[in-house]
């Protein structure tokens, strides 16, 4: 008998006498057993309830014989139904005690029923008592009904067994003892979210194991009260139930473990499911916890079921909204029964529906960061984070302790414990040593390869350039743009691939066997049944059947046989029935080449899920035969055998096609340390021209890009980046300090003639003439010129003297045959002959002759020479 069915045969017989609380301790003694199959502690439950509220305290050897002090008082479970007036008299002489099962309105003062009930019971013999003292209800009363119930209880056991057995009143059932039992229960995984929420609103006391998946203790007075609350389904998904020890029970009720405070939490249940949320106060009121977690549901349009800040600016300027003030400062507001706090609601949760999160993903507390609540806790979440990905191997700094700022190689982690061994040398001598995590960070160098982990670049692939406190500059390996991440959120890890000029070397692996199984986009043809002879390309299939359509060939490759006309119609055909007639030329294992594919080749997805999918392939995994290509419709990552695509044209060297016409490092041989101009891009040289050179054919790996990769499309290694970072400073000349020029020393002119072709001047004038042109004929005009502007000046005059009328006067006389005739005229001799320059360009700077290339433009002041 269940426990809604014996509820059901109690209110059947009662009726209207029933009475729910009065029963109650009967009905858990006769659901008290662990076992379902469990008769007999259910009965010395019911015998000691029996005797507790039923058997009288004798106060006279005449009435019954009771146990000595000595020995304990024992009840025989031997009974029969008309032997239980024995133990249903009551003493006269003292006031029965109070008993559920009797009515305590009796009249007591009536000695002529006493009587009369005494008779009644000796002419009865057997019959079961009825107190005297009961005022006689139509039907049978509540006593005698309690009294049946248990004669027939023991008339059902088999009492063979339990002759000898002798009962203590002192072991008997108490509730209080039921009450408080725990239960293990084993359930399956995909049920025990709804059956401990199931048993959470039926109000019982629910723990999910932390060390074993799919267990729940569970706190009631029995199995079958547990077993009444679960539904049919939910009671086939409970493979087991065990009772627990106390001191089992204490054990798990200590693990549970205490909400730390601060801390992170993980919401379970209801419109914050998933969500992260920061301890407020770890202090349980009755059993809810206080949170803050970014809101979902604002008091001004917002975007629906998003997570975002709170902003009070967008609230109304008036009495309903009110500070939050914290040390005198302002930290929150309260508007509506709300709390937020700068930005982040207070919410209040049960306890059972958090879980501790150690270690969130900063993109789970990205709100929180940006809302500056508690930022130094929040920090040492996203370093505890970056902390997950140190490997053996790696290079760790300690941050803290006697040992501050050594740097050490990771020789062992243990996550579970927060620790990490480093090996760190003092005077040359290697030493481990033990550090918590978070007494160390993650060093990372000049050209390390890295993966982003987390942030708004997840998943970006580069190395880094530039280092800035807690934010790197990475170059993408993709795009070759730069990004700035932050460190915390940053793997040292190798990339996925290199491109290269010339296939890598395969790795020694043996191939997949061959598959004979049908995949989409196979072309058949149907052997058997109505379609037979009908061929065309699958469109769908499963295990047993597939679906085609006859006609249609995507490779366009039709036989002459195939003379009906398409059917528009699709068509359901068993898979034995059809056989592969065509295979489109994918790509094929060979043992000098293996695979013929790498990352950069554009290829077509003829087989599989993913027929006619197009991309370009972004990795190879030999060892598995497949490769991960990015599609070129919705840019997502697909993964697929090898076997299963069609190369459409390999990757391109010409990689660096926007690199060309851009400068250029050489980093190898006999130029290095130059910069250079790229011209031409070829299968293993590229052709580049060092400024106001010529144009040279150096190896790819002798000349790298600006943001450090050589033009066969290896990163530069740490050491390599390191050195070229030196040759970018230093390629760069600054500007040299400027002062002001000092004065010309004066040259007295020759009094004895009016000529100043002295040989020391001209071969002055020669060598400066020479650095100009080459060209006897300009040459000769040019001293020409020169030399008649010098006899028209005074003998004291010099350079560097200015006579405005002897300037006048000889710019009458100047021949106008000079090829520089305009720049001797009025409106710019003036100024020439205040102010003085010189400009030096080399005659050999792109084979270019300047002479005869001068543009005329008036210099208004000195500063624009």
């Amino acid at each position: 008998m269940t426990y809604p069915q014996m509820e059901e045969e109690f209110l059947s017989y009662l009726g209207d006498r029933y009475c729910a609380e009065d029963w109650k301790d009967a009905r858990d003694a006769l659901f008290s057993a662990d076992d379902l199959n469990d008769d007999a502690t259910p009965l010395a439950n019911l015998q000691a309830l029996y005797a507790k509220h039923v058997t009288p305290q004798s106060s006279s050897p005449s009435d019954i014989a009771g146990p000595s002090e000595d020995s304990p008082a024992v009840v025989t479970p031997v009974r029969t139904p008309g032997h239980l007036s024995a133990y249903t008299r009551k003493s006269r002489s003292r006031r029965r005690p109070t008993n559920p099962y009797i009515d305590a309105e009796a009249q007591e003062d009536s000695t002529e029923e006493e009587a009369e009930a005494e008779a009644s019971e000796a002419a009865e013999g057997n019959c079961s008592a009825r107190s005297p003292l009961v005022t006689s209800l139509s039907g049978p009363s509540a006593k005698q009904t309690f009294l049946s119930t248990i004669d027939n209880i023991f008339d059902k056991v088999n009492t063979s067994k339990t002759l000898d057995r002798r009962l203590h009143y002192r072991a008997a059932w108490s509730p209080s003892t039921i009450q408080s039992r725990m239960y293990l229960l084993c359930v399956h995984r995909s049920a025990m979210p709804f059956i401990a929420k199931h048993l959470r609103n039926k109000g019982l006391p629910v723990t999910i194991s932390p060390w074993v998946s799919g267990q729940l203790y569970v706190v009631s007075d029995s199995l079958k009260s547990i077993s009444s609350f679960l539904s049919t389904a939910h009671g086939l998904s409970i493979r087991d139930y065990l009772r627990i020890p106390d001191e089992e029970r204490e054990a798990v009720e200590r693990a549970r473990p205490k909400l730390p405070n601060p801390g992170w939490v993980r919401i379970t249940q209801g419109k914050y499911r998933g969500d992260i949320g920061y301890v407020y106060d770890s202090k349980q009121l009755n059993d809810f916890v206080a949170v803050l977690i970014p809101p979902r549901e604002f008091p001004y349009p917002a975007l629906k079921n998003s997570a975002a800040l709170f902003d009070r600016s967008r609230l109304p300027a008036n009495k309903t909204v009110s500070d939050i003030l914290r040390d005198g400062k302002v930290i929150g507001c309260s508007y509506k029964g709300e709390q937020y706090y700068m930005g982040l609601l207070l919410k209040r949760f049960r306890r059972d529906g958090l879980e501790i999160a150690a270690t969130p993903h900063p993109d789970c507390i990205r709100l929180h960061l940006q809302s500056r609540w508690n930022t130094h806790f929040v920090k040492a979440t996203e370093l505890a984070f970056s902390m997950q990905f140190l490997r053996v191997g790696d290079d760790a700094r300690v941050i803290t302790g006697e040992v501050r700022l050594k740097i050490g190689k990771v020789v062992s982690t243990d996550h579970a414990f927060s620790s990490v061994c480093l090996e760190i040398a003092f005077e040359g001598h290697p030493r481990q040593m033990d550090f918590r995590l978070q007494d160390v960070e993650h060093v990372f160098c000049l050209g390390d390869s890295v993966r982003v982990v987390a942030g708004i670049y997840l998943g970006l692939e580069g190395h880094v350039i530039q280092m800035y406190d807690d934010v790197f500059h990475v170059c993408q390996e993709s795009t070759k743009e730069e990004v700035e991440v932050s460190k915390y959120y940053l793997d040292c890890r190798p990339l996925t691939h290199a491109l290269q000029s010339q296939l890598p070397t395969q790795e020694l692996c043996e191939p997949p066997p061959d598959t004979k199984s049908l995949e989409i986009g196979d072309y058949v043809e149907v052997l058997e049944g109505h379609h037979k002879g009908k061929r065309g390309t699958v469109s769908w299939c499963s295990t047993s059947v597939l679906y085609l359509w006859p006609g249609v060939d995507s490779t366009s490759i039709m036989c002459a046989s195939d003379s009906e006309a398409p059917v528009t119609q699709m068509i359901e055909v068993p898979s034995a029935w059809a056989q592969r007639i065509y295979l489109a030329p994918t790509i094929k294992y060979t043992k000098d080449k293996g695979y013929d594919v790498r990352p950069g080749d554009f290829v077509n997805i003829t087989r599989g899920p993913e027929y006619q999918m197009t991309g370009v392939v972004q990795s190879v995994d030999l060892l598995t035969a497949r490769l991960a290509l990015i599609s070129q419709t919705d840019k997502s990552l697909i993964n697929v055998p090898i076997r299963f695509v069609v190369k459409l044209r390999n990757a391109s060297l010409d990689t660096f096609k926007n690199v060309i016409g851009k400068e250029v490092f050489i980093i190898g041989g006999e130029q290095k340390g130059y910069r250079a101009m790229l011209y031409d891009v070829g299968n293993e040289t590229c052709s580049i021209a060092i400024h106001g050179q010529r144009r040279i054919t150096l190896k790819h790996s002798d000349v790298v890009t600006s943001y450090g990769m050589r033009l066969n499309g290896v990163i530069l290694e740490r050491h390599d980046l390191i050195a070229f970072c030196e040759i970018r400073r230093k390629s760069y000349l600054q500007p040299p300090p400027r002062s002001v020029t000092p004065p010309p020393e004066k040259l007295i002119a020759s009094s004895g003639s009016n000529s100043i072709a002295c040989p020391n001047t001209q071969s002055s004038e020669s060598s400066i003439l020479g650095t100009w042109t080459a060209n006897p004929q300009v040459i000769a005009r040019a001293l020409n010129h020169s030399l008649t502007i010098n006899s028209i000046t005074s003998s004291e005059s010099t350079s560097w003297t200015v006579n405005p009328e002897e300037n006048e006067a000889g710019q009458e006389n100047i021949q106008d045959n000079s090829p520089l005739s305009w720049l001797m005229q009025k409106e710019f001799s003036s100024i020439l002959l205040e102010h003085h320059a010189m400009l030096k360009v080399s005659p050999s700077f792109m084979g270019a002759s300047y002479i005869n290339d001068l543009y005329q433009r008036r210099v208004p002041t000195p500063s624009a020479v």
